[in-house]
């Protein structure tokens, strides 16, 4: 498997965290099993490999089949992150394990999207739903391998929506991925490696997938020195030069020498280790995302949502066996909410 892959290997030889991954389940969920597997070819890892891979080509089945609707109704749509990585940076090997299968869409189409899923028999997970809430909403099926779609129609982190990650830009500079099963638009590679930084940043150090690594390591080793530039001047633009000098920063003392970047303009990097500041109680991603919406209307909107739930999701949540007398349940939602929000993170 990692033969046609050298660059692959490379990281796993210079990989200075590898050895610190013990335990199976530690492995499992790094997202580290194709590796390990051929790393420490235990039992164990070979049974849990032989399911990625398993999963990796029932989801390439399902993607092809969701990917030929949107083309029938002339949806424009984005696949990202882990499965399109797949694609993008292992060549089509079952080396890159993921849990979902990321769509980045215009919120306009988000209805009809809806739709489509649940007429393929797809159910929206029980959690919070709605526009300003999460900014994406889950859908799955219930079969033995399960498929989980994520439909994004913003670009956010925990709190806060990255305004230079707009659907039309995007989808403009966005790169065609032609293999024998499927044809899809995805992130253009810079992009995808600023994203990726941001993506990781976003996440306490503990919550960090190890796997996300040797996506970032793989894309900027695969740049020229004027990509390198490039994508360190679009990340100025961006105002997130700071964010990707610190991504880099961590790939350099993970994959030693393999990695190597430079300052632009001679103006050095802060190396930003975490990019979302730490947090005194769990009401503080509320607060946040609500003081970086614009306008009185959004916060309002913003509110209503997080109150005024689904009865679905209110049913999921109690585990009730009707509807029948769900809006009872709202007053216990809210008490319980409150608490949640007060409490340390």
């Amino acid at each position: 498997m990692f033969k046609e892959h050298s660059l692959v290997m490379q990281f796993i030889a210079n990989d200075a965290q590898l050895i610190n991954f013990t335990q199976t389940s530690t492995v499992i969920n790094q997202g580290l099993v194709p590796i390990f597997s051929f790393w420490k070819p235990t039992t164990e890892l070979q049974k849990a490999n032989l399911l990625e891979t398993a999963k990796h080509r029932n989801w390439q089945s399902k993607a092809k089949q969701l990917v030929e609707l949107f083309n029938q109704y002339n949806i424009k749509f984005i696949l990202f992150k882990g499965f399109a990585y797949n694609y993008t940076l292992y060549k089509e090997q079952s080396l890159r394990p993921h849990s979902d299968i990321d769509v980045f869409i215009d919120k306009k189409d988000y209805k009809l999207i809806e739709k489509l899923l649940h007429q393929l028999n797809y159910k929206a997970v029980a959690s919070r739903q709605g526009r300003f809430v999460s900014y994406q909403n889950s859908f799955y099926d219930d079969k033995k391998i399960n498929t989980v779609f994520d439909i994004h129609w913003q670009i956010s982190n925990r709190t806060e929506i990255h305004p230079y990650f707009q659907f039309e830009k995007i989808y403009k500079n966005s790169t065609t991925i032609t293999s024998a099963d499927l044809s899809f638009q995805t992130l253009d590679s810079i992009h995808a490696f600023i994203y990726a930084c941001f993506h990781f940043q976003a996440h306490r150090p503990e919550d960090r997938k190890h796997i996300w690594l040797y996506d970032l390591a793989l894309m900027w080793n695969g740049f020229s020195i004027n990509e390198h530039n490039k994508c360190l001047d679009l990340a100025l633009s961006y105002n997130l030069y700071d964010l990707v000098g610190g991504t880099l920063h961590v790939l350099n003392s993970t994959f030693g020498k393999l990695i190597t970047f430079e300052p632009i303009n001679n103006r050095p990097f802060t190396f930003q280790s975490n990019y979302l500041q730490s947090r005194n109680l769990k009401g503080g991603d509320f607060l946040y995302r609500l003081k970086n919406l614009n306008g009185i209307k959004e916060k309002i909107l913003y509110i209503s949502e997080y109150l005024f739930q689904s009865t679905y999701y209110v049913q999921s949540r109690y585990v009730l066996k009707s509807r029948r007398w769900v809006y009872l349940y709202y007053p216990r939602m809210w008490l319980e909410d409150i608490f949640k929000l007060i409490k340390k993170p």
